[in-house]
């Protein structure tokens, strides 16, 4: 094998490499989108058991009233009435993957009653996600109104 041959080898197995990285990347970031879409889901249907398992135990929510809610405060909040989600739509979703951890950014237009009075928010949150034990979960989230409350 010559020298030449050698190198066009190494190149293309870099370059084999690099390919099928950034595809687990990719298959990542669905993942991780499709947890996300999860976690309003089982918010939505007021889930407790379902909302305990995306939300990893260190869980932290600094919200845009400047509330800070642990895991334990956050479900209280969204199971037991104080907070009823009633439609979310995300969008101008970004999620960036980097091992085990990822990111995701973006906006979500929020249908909620608070106390029994209808509500909508625009946000812009930061999620960051870890994969564990083969799935990811939810151990921050930060979120700030985008327009004026209602």
């Amino acid at each position: 094998m010559t020298i030449v041959h050698a190198v066009r080898v190494l190149v293309a197995v870099v370059a084999i490499a690099g390919l099928s990285a950034a595809s687990a990347r990719a298959g990542d970031a669905e993942d991780v989108n499709a947890a996300e879409e999860a976690r309003y889901a089982v918010m939505i249907a007021q889930d407790r058991a379902a909302l305990a398992a995306i939300l990893a135990d260190e869980f932290i929510y600094h919200q845009p009233s400047g509330r800070v809610q642990d895991k334990a405060g956050y479900i209280e909040q969204v199971t037991a009435g104080e907070v009823r989600i009633r439609k979310a739509e995300r969008y101008d979703i970004k999620i960036n993957v980097y091992g085990d951890t990822a990111t995701a950014t973006g906006s979500t237009k929020v249908d909620v009653e608070l106390k029994g009075e209808p509500k909508q928010f625009d946000l812009r949150f930061l999620d960051v996600w870890v994969r564990r034990d083969g799935r990811w979960q939810i151990v921050a989230r930060q979120s700030a109104y985008k327009t004026p409350t209602k």
